[in-house]
């Protein structure tokens, strides 16, 4: 079986590209997604082979142009996402 593994991608609007702000195995990597499970602003996307690439990117690096068609669409879902709780509360 494969180790698990996260990786924590930021980005922000005017941002040149996402940037890869964590990433963690193993044990650590149950700790982060226990604590990014408990606050209601962290979306976590569950895609192995994304997490295959970005895991190669070096932190706080951005990511490369290979992988910015998938980052769009996760950021479009994203947006979505923080619109429809901002719908929701209001």
């Amino acid at each position: 079986m494969t180790e698990k593994r996260v990786v924590g991608v930021s980005y922000d609007m005017g941002d040149d590209a996402p940037l890869v702000m964590l990433k963690a195995s193993g044990s650590e990597a149950d700790d982060v997604l226990r604590k990014a499970r408990r606050q209601e602003a962290t979306l976590i996307v569950r895609d192995p082979e994304l997490v295959k690439q970005l895991y190669r990117v070096p932190i706080d690096q951005p990511i490369g142009r290979e992988l910015f068609p998938v980052m769009a669409v996760l950021l479009a879902h994203v947006l979505g996402v923080d619109r429809t709780q901002e719908e929701r509360q209001t």
